[in-house]
Order: structure tokens, then sequence, then C-alpha cells
């Protein structure tokens, strides 16, 4: 019980410090450092580095808190009961590995570490939002864009791995005769699987704290905010699946032999 009511009494104060206009941490050390003086461009990649470099020490730390976790129970591996780093993680664990052998098949130990790493980095991302003065960096295109072609990058050159060569023949079609027209119509199709895995990461994520953004600043302290950081918690947690399960889906696609 008084977990919860921790929870609430954070979630209250926070769409409070929403509305109270909180500095963006990122941007006052960026300021401090350059003795004052400010770039807008230049900013920006601060906080998405910042961001990406929080989110990175966060997953590592996660993942030691865990790893410890393991160690200490030896042989037995079972759940123990209690919500904490390590049930988490095995639930979220779980639900990649499912995600993995739903779409993946046989290969869903080649490729869950990855499917494992984008999720995870993206729901730490995203929940990093949550707290104020911290910018996610998947707000910015370029953090996801990166991410966006890293999968583009791996689902090419694991249906290269699988097919050889003959990968190439996913790209022509069935029929020589239309082979140049369907070259085409495929090329463009896999350069804006990158783009809109991307897009639709940044919209999400950038509409929801716009959202809470424009409520906390006309009704602070009270439940609408909070309510709707919950729904901001809720599109962390979903944009992280899609992204991950698009992943998945990409890959599948590309080392299938139903061509």
């Amino acid at each position: 019980m008084s977990r919860w009511l921790l929870v609430a009494v954070v979630a209250f104060f926070s769409s409070g410090a929403y509305a109270s206009g909180i500095v963006n941490w990122y941007d006052e050390a960026y300021r401090a450092g350059s003795g004052g003086g400010y770039d807008h461009v230049t900013a920006e990649r601060v906080v998405v580095i910042a961001g990406g470099v929080f989110t990175l020490l966060v997953c590592t730390l996660v993942g030691s808190i865990y790893s410890a976790s393991v160690k200490r129970s030896g042989p037995d591996v079972s759940p123990d009961g209690r919500f904490n780093v390590r049930s988490v993680l095995d639930m979220t664990m779980d639900l990649v590995v499912g995600i993995a052998k739903d779409n993946l098949g046989g290969s869903w130990k080649t490729y869950s570490p990855l499917l494992a790493g984008i999720f995870m980095y993206i729901v730490v991302c995203n929940l990093g939002g949550l707290i104020p003065g911290f910018i996610p960096a998947t707000e910015s295109l370029s953090n996801n864009l990166a991410m966006g072609l890293t999968v583009f990058f791996v689902y090419n050159i694991a249906g290269l791995r699988e097919h050889g060569v003959h990968y190439i023949k996913q790209f022509t079609g069935p029929m020589m005769a239309i082979a140049p027209l369907m070259l085409v119509i495929e090329l463009i199709g896999h350069v804006f699987r990158p783009v809109s895995l991307s897009l639709r990461l940044m919209g999400n994520v950038f509409a929801d704290h716009l959202l809470v953004g424009i409520f906390t600043a006309n009704a602070p302290y009270v439940l609408i905010p909070s309510a709707l950081m919950f729904f901001g918690l809720l599109v962390a947690l979903i944009q992280s699946f899609v992204f991950t399960v698009l992943t998945s889906v990409y890959i599948s696609l590309a080392v299938s032999h139903d061509h």
C-alpha cells in the first residue's frame, strides 16, 4: 500500500512540476558549460547525446542489479514473487522472447538480444521523459533514425546471410518482365522503413509531452495532469512494443523462404 501511495504522490507533484515550467536540465548544463552562450542546433545535439547517455547508464545499472540478483540465487532461477528489478526484467524479457518466437521461429535466439536491446533502450528513454526536467532522446528524429538505420542494415544483412545473392529476388518480384518496376517500388518501400519507424516514435513521444505540457500549464496539481502522465506511461510502453515488433517482422520477411 505504501508503495502505491508513493507512486501517487510522485505523479501528483510531477504534474505540478511540469506546470510550473521546470527547466530542461540538459539545456541548463549546456548553458553553464558554454559560459552563457546558446546555440539551438548544438543544444538539440546536447539533449540527444545526454539523453542517450543517461538511458545507457540506467540500462547498465539495471542490468548490473539483475545480474547480481541472478548470481545470488545460484541454481534457483525461479521468480521470488516480489516486485523488484529482477521480476520486472523477467517479465520484460518474456515479452521480448515471445515477440521473437512468434515472428522469427527457429531464428529467435539469434535476434532476441537485438530486440531486447531496442526494447529496453526505447522504454527507458521514454520513461525517463516522465521525470520533470529530463527530455527523452526518442523525441529527436536523429536518435530514432539511428535506431531505424540499425534495423535496416541488420535485416538486410540477415537476408543476405540466409539467401546469399538470391536475396535480391525479394526486390524484383516473380516475373522478369516487371522486375525493373518492382525493384523501384521495393527499394522505395525499404528505404522508408527506417524513416517510418523514426517518425512514428518521435511523433508519439513529442505529442504525448506536448499534451501533458498543455494540460499541466492550465490545470496544475489536479487529477487531469496526473492521469495524462499515466497515459504517457502507456505511450512509452506501447511505442517500445511497436518498434520491437516491427523490427522482428522486418527481419522475418528478410530471412523468410516464402517468396
